[in-house]
């Protein structure tokens, strides 16, 4: 018991020490170039060996063919129901301007 409650309290010293520490990364480091080479959509040969027979288990399924069984599916009643609504709608006022007989563009 005394073992357990020592090591407890190294471990929760050890965890309040290296919690409150700032680390300063001086060097970011670099991954390695890698070069991988292979033709696209090349699978890698192998070879297969087949160690030992097999063979499917015997099933027997008694069952009419071409025939699916009889279903009843009712769905739940569903009651929609509409109230009518007001949408207020702007009123537009569109002033065209009043055509000229100067105009050379049009004729």
């Amino acid at each position: 018991m005394r073992f357990r409650t020592t090591t407890l309290m190294l471990s929760s010293a050890a965890l309040l020490v290296l919690g409150g520490c700032d680390v300063d990364v001086e060097d970011k480091g670099k991954l390695p170039e890698v070069n991988v080479e292979g033709d696209a959509g090349q699978l890698p040969e192998y070879k297969v060996e087949k160690t030992q027979e097999g063979r499917l288990p015997d099933v027997n399924v008694d069952a009419e063919p071409g025939r699916m069984p009889d279903v009843d599916v009712r769905g739940p009643e569903v009651d929609v129901g509409t109230k009518p609504v007001t949408v207020p709608v702007p009123d537009v006022n569109v002033d065209l301007p009043e055509e000229q007989d100067n105009n050379p563009g049009q004729q």
